[in-house]
């Protein structure tokens, strides 16, 4: 199995194109995993045009698995969604039974959109409390000791001020 690692050269696309078909075919879920860790838009453009058809929507089901059961990669991988909606679009579009398929993503994404406003708004507030401690601590410092020296010319000129408003009587 392909370690997928820094000091590791990245396979050609032919390869792991091979490989993202055989892991859908044997449904290999570690091989697919393997094959989904790659990141470089440039690699994963590469393998999704070498895809055959028949294995386009097999992948964007087992994708849709993976956000379902994990939604922090969602990231990671819409790059391969995004790739595969790119390069297969024709097909995608001209398949009627396609649209049945895909409803695991829409309803992932619908999902994701309805949870979106609520998430913004709970990030607001959140944002509003954090300022509002911040504000609380600035004001509840403690003051800094002040220096109360006094320069022996700022004691002649009180000296000198009252002399002056003593023989202005």
């Amino acid at each position: 199995m392909l370690s997928v690692s820094s000091t590791t050269a990245v396979p050609a696309p032919d390869s792991l194109a091979q490989m993202l078909v055989q892991a859908l075919n044997a449904q290999d879920h570690a091989l697919l995993e393997e094959v989904l860790h790659y990141k470089k838009s440039v690699t994963v453009e590469k393998t999704i045009s070498r895809l055959p058809i028949s294995h386009v929507v097999p992948l964007i089901i087992a994708i849709t698995e993976r956000i379902e059961k994990r939604p922090g990669r969602g990231g990671e991988l819409s790059i391969w969604l995004r790739q595969l909606f790119i390069s297969h679009r024709s097909y995608l579009i001209s398949s009627p039974d396609v649209a049945s398929q895909l409803q695991p993503l829409y309803k992932l994404i619908e999902m994701q959109l309805n949870n979106y406003p609520k998430l913004t708004k709970l990030q607001g507030k959140l944002e509003l409390l954090l300022q509002e401690k911040k504000s609380d601590e600035e004001i509840t410092a403690p003051l800094s000791p002040v220096s109360l020296q006094e320069d022996e010319d700022d004691e002649e000129d009180i000296i000198e001020s009252d002399e002056s408003d003593a023989m202005s009587d």
